[in-house]
């Protein structure tokens, strides 16, 4: 062994001794920040507040203080093979975690001590809650760097996709069972239902978030939704692509299919596009969503102020619903503030619109832009690029404000003489309005109870929930576009025609085929769901007909509205829900195709004959 050492001492390591050495250090560091992970959960999970945790801090410390310089030497494999803007981004991660060695491995809490200064930049450096933060952080990178390993496994995108999930959904479901993530401690069911509505983005509660949990409990809501509203495998992809020493071609391909990218090359584009678009405008919400509210009852603190803005602009764009606020919005200081609702609004209908399409606009502004600065300040001539907006953003434009405006009238017109009176003068009806066609899109805040609204109100958001968002968002539903194909096809076929033309294209068969699948397939599920809570709540005075309808149109759907049964229901409705908020979000064609196997070889044609219908 003596010999070996100076062998390596002498010549250093060979390319073999290099390889396995990194192997074994990065097997120890994955399974070392589990440990510290689950250590840290532990503390802040079941400890009481004074207990004395000194030493596991002491811990914590030493282990990012390793994993500090485990990571600086990796750095240049790194960056080896990164493009320039990924670069950036590394040495900007590379200086955060030197800031934190400084301040952290050399007491900060001395430093600031002598210069006599406990500001929120003292508070924040010196709090625990930054080490949990970074404790995190390590986590995912390390979990999301061995994502990897199992995307060039045999293993369907569609399968990896709703197993991300389910993992996810159980994760959350463990960390709500904490002791310190409620004020009670809550059944394995609830808890179960409300990490299922925080991840797949629906909003739906068992238990009232803002009353029964801690802030750590609401914490962990905040972190699932904010992970569903990403998709579990953009958020982990998005870390190991930048953490990773190398990739495969498989794992890009894989992932490019996931998240709709159709050149390998643009699937690290796509997927940074997506993170920063989201973080940009959820950060843009936080501040105005700031300015809108003040100080009072519900609110009474300026940090207390922070965290509202913060949880309620996350909720909003990833269409989620979930709030601190006991009651949701119906708060006193709430109900009549809104402009707090025109923001709210504006977030829903930007995390509902796709990014997909976010790309596409940012696409013709840009192209837009450049052609400006060269008639103006280069004296060029416009250089024009024939159909920047594609079919599918035109399209999801079109129904999404056909919607939001018959909504909106629609809403005023039934209300009018109901919900509307608790609003003065027709500025404010006309702003609840619009509140109200734009939540039962997918986002789910309410601040009035559903079941004072007339009939024909809830009916019409039933068929709003069912059309939901646009594809490839954070909304939920059969998706703007898949219900614009629909209505599109029945005009065609009044019209005699064998096709679907718009916008001087003929739309694919197959697209035609899938938004008719997604439709049926939807309304089996919402009858299905129907039928057996009838069953499950034959006994359950407040569950009629229609609020069942309501409550698993909702739930497959994404939505998170109810008529105020949630917390009324049995068990066994409960998880009937949980399972149609996962097969929503996920998608029921999405995870039907994780169980059949594609025909390999269709080289052959039957003769065609009719069938009647209709």
């Amino acid at each position: 062994m003596l010999e070996y050492l100076k062998n390596i001492y002498k010549n250093g390591l060979s390319k073999y001794q290099s390889s396995r050495l990194r192997t074994i250090i990065d097997n120890v560091l994955f399974y070392t920040t589990i440990v510290i992970f689950f250590a840290a959960v532990y503390e802040i999970g079941f400890l009481s507040d004074n207990t004395d945790t000194r030493w596991l801090h002491n811990v914590y410390y030493a282990y990012l203080f390793l994993y500090f310089i485990f990571f600086s030497t990796k750095m240049p494999s790194i960056l080896k093979n990164r493009g320039k803007g990924q670069k950036i981004y590394m040495l900007v991660i590379r200086i955060l975690l030197f800031v934190f060695l400084i301040f952290y491995l050399f007491n900060v809490k001395f430093v600031f001590d002598t210069v006599d200064y406990h500001g929120i930049v003292y508070r924040f450096l010196t709090s625990p809650d930054l080490v949990y933060l970074i404790i995190l952080s390590t986590f995912f990178i390390e979990v999301s760097k061995n994502t990897f390993k199992v995307l060039v496994a045999k293993i369907k995108p569609e399968s990896l996709f709703a197993l991300s999930f389910i993992v996810i959904i159980f994760i959350g479901a463990g960390l709500l069972k904490l002791p310190n993530a409620a004020v009670t401690k809550l059944p394995f069911v609830d808890c179960l239902f409300m990490a299922t509505s925080a991840v797949s983005i629906t909003g739906l509660q068992c238990v009232d978030s803002g009353e029964m949990l801690t802030p750590l409990g609401q914490g962990i809501l905040l972190f699932l939704l904010q992970i569903g509203g990403l998709g579990v495998m953009t958020f982990t992809c998005f870390i190991a692509y930048f953490f990773k020493d190398t990739s495969s071609f498989k794992a890009d391909a894989m992932l490019g299919n996931m998240v709709g990218t159709e050149g390998m090359g643009s699937t690290l584009k796509i997927i940074l596009t997506i993170v920063i678009y989201t973080f940009t405008i959820e950060i843009i919400g936080a501040i105005t969503i700031f300015f809108t509210v003040e100080c009072g009852p519900e609110i009474p603190t300026t940090s207390d102020r922070i965290y509202f803005a913060i949880y309620n602009a996350v909720s909003a764009f990833c269409n989620a619903g979930f709030t601190t606020i006991p009651g949701s919005m119906c708060a006193d200081m709430l109900f009549h503030n809104y402009s707090l609702k025109i923001i709210i609004s504006v977030l829903a209908i930007l995390g509902g619109v796709g990014f997909p399409i976010l790309i596409n606009l940012q696409n013709f502004i840009y192209h837009k832009l450049v052609n400006l600065k060269r008639v103006i300040w280069d004296h060029k001539r416009y250089i024009h690029e024939p159909r920047l907006i594609n079919v599918n953003t035109k399209l999801a434009a079109i129904v999404s404000t056909i919607i939001f405006v018959i909504g909106t009238l629609m809403f005023m017109a039934l209300e009018w003489n109901n919900t509307l009176l608790a609003h003065d003068g027709f500025w404010h009806k006309l702003v609840d309005s619009f509140y109200y066609a734009v939540m039962p899109r997918s986002a789910g805040f309410n601040d009035i109870g559903i079941n004072t609204m007339h009939m024909a109100t809830i009916v019409f958001i039933i068929v709003q929930m069912w059309i939901g968002a646009s594809p490839i968002s954070t909304g939920g539903g059969i998706k703007t576009t898949t219900f614009g194909i629909a209505v599109l096809d029945i005009i065609s076929i009044l019209q005699g025609k064998d096709r679907i033309e718009i916008f001087r294209r003929k739309i694919a068969n197959r697209t035609v085929r899938l938004a008719f699948a997604v439709i049926i397939i939807s309304l089996i599920f919402i009858a299905g769901g129907t039928f057996l809570m009838s069953i499950f709540e034959s006994e359950n005075s407040n569950a009629g007909m229609a609020e069942m309808l309501f409550e698993t149109t909702s739930a497959y759907c994404t939505c998170g509205l109810s008529m105020g049964i949630t917390d009324s229901l049995s068990p066994a409705s409960r998880i009937l829900l949980s399972l149609l908020m996962f097969i929503g979000r996920v998608g029921a064609l999405t995870l039907a195709k994780a169980f059949f196997t594609p025909v390999k070889s269709l080289n052959y044609m039957y003769p065609k004959e009719n069938v009647y219908v209709g």
